[in-house]
């Protein structure tokens, strides 16, 4: 009994490395799909000309709850029932904060973005995009380096705190 007990603590401290090693890639997908999705949003507005409502009721982001954010955003703008564009944003992504689980560095960075997309001129609207870009690039690189050392001291963490409970109850 003692040996399967020790085998199933063992084998939780194991899976429990690989689950919040798998959340930490997941997170990072995230910021690159959120990256993405304010590069297609400002590409279909310069070429198109047309009203963010209406881009963002064609834009489909491989991350489903950044589709239910576009389409969220799309309707709220269409009812012109909020005012600015740039509320609405701002308002719908403080909604999905947690939702999306960012920090509040890449919740201020999501919420800002919508300067990118309805200033007041084209050439205001590209220097708030190209800031925001740099910004993000900036954050995902940061993310990243982050990643491989939390990666490791979760993994070392779980895997001798399950060997720690083993041997306390051995």
């Amino acid at each position: 009994m003692r040996a399967a007990g020790c085998a199933l603590i063992f084998a939780a401290s194991v899976g429990l490395a690989f689950c919040l090693r798998r959340d930490l890639g997941m997170h990072l997908r995230l910021l690159y799909e959120l990256r993405a999705l304010f590069v297609e949003l400002d590409c279909s507005a310069r070429t198109s000309l047309q009203p963010v409502e209406i881009i963002l009721g064609f834009v489909r982001p491989k991350d489903e709850r950044l589709g239910i954010i576009c389409r969220e955003i799309a309707e709220r703008l269409t009812k012109k029932e909020e005012g600015a564009g740039e509320q609405v944003w701002r308002s719908v992504f403080e909604k999905y904060r947690y939702r999306l689980g960012l920090t509040p560095e890449e919740q201020e960075l999501a919420e800002d973005a919508g300067r990118a997309f309805f200033g007041k001129s084209v050439e205001e609207n590209s220097r708030h995009f190209a800031m925001l870009l740099e910004r993000m690039d900036f954050r995902i690189e940061t993310v990243r380096a982050e990643q491989k050392e939390k990666q490791k001291v979760y993994g070392a963490v779980s895997v001798l705190g399950g060997l720690l409970l083993i041997i306390i109850l051995v």
